[in-house]
């Protein structure tokens, strides 16, 4: 099956920053080059609130332009990612508003730290922020055909249209797969909508809980598709080196 990594590459900080689903072949993170014809943020879904859930803009070694990804404020000073998105990172930035076009102040990290179990990263910020609610991590989920759950990111929408705000969908369990590293991941399949460029490192929800972290998907474009598939790598492997780096 080909794999596609979901990081998005962004003209500028305003309009088009987010999450980033980069979609590549074998595993390898391919990031999208600048496009000024609309883009698609999560396929189908709806837009939602959260305090938590937040856009990530960086350069990347070797790279031109910027790049943004998706991720999950665990803590005052930490956030959760996919590794595609840290690894080889430079000037990462995190910033808290849900709305693309006006994502507030730039909170820079100075450091990020990798997983050496596959494809989930940390960011720490240089600076503590405060949010009224952080995002709780599971432990211990097997993927179960069946099980539901809601996938979170501000990456493209459907038919390349940009997004304007954080967006989520519905999405099924299929079984478990691979991640872009080779970890373990959890396979799903999009219900009311599916995941794009722009959404790597957005969090899987099941049972109130994130339980992975968004790395590939099925197809380098979904297109308008909202049942796509997409692999979330699982938090499991990755649990006790989280709560050794971050305390949480």
């Amino acid at each position: 099956m080909k794999k596609s990594l979901h990081l998005k590459r962004t003209g500028s900080i305003v309009g088009i920053l987010g999450a980033a689903i980069a979609f590549g072949v074998s595993g390898t993170p391919a990031l999208a080059t600048t496009d000024t014809r609309p883009t698609e943020y999560i396929v189908g879904g709806q837009s939602t609130n959260s305090p938590n859930i937040v856009q990530l803009s960086f350069n990347t070694a070797g790279e031109q332009g910027t790049f943004g990804c998706t991720g999950e404020a665990i803590s005052s000073q930490w956030i959760l990612t996919a590794r595609h998105c840290t690894e080889g990172s430079q000037n990462m930035k995190a910033y808290y508003s849900n709305d693309t076009s006006n994502p507030g102040p730039a909170y820079a990290a100075d450091r990020v730290v990798n997983s050496p179990y596959g494809d989930v990263g940390l960011i720490h910020l240089k600076s503590p922020h405060q949010v009224s609610q952080y995002a709780k991590l599971g432990n211990g989920y097997t993927p179960r055909a069946g099980d539901t759950g809601s996938i979170f990111g501000y990456g493209l929408r459907g038919n390349r249209v940009p997004a304007d705000w954080l967006f989520t969908a519905r999405v099924s369990v299929l079984g478990q797969s691979s991640d872009a590293y080779g970890g373990k991941a959890v396979h799903v399949r999009g219900i009311d909508g599916a995941s794009n460029h722009g959404d790597s490192g957005g969090p899987l929800v099941i049972n109130g809980v994130i339980v992975g972290v968004c790395s590939t998907g099925d197809t380098a474009d979904p297109g308008s598709n909202i049942n796509a598939g997409s692999n979330y790598a699982n938090l499991n492997d990755h649990r006790a080196w989280i709560t050794q780096n971050t305390g949480v």
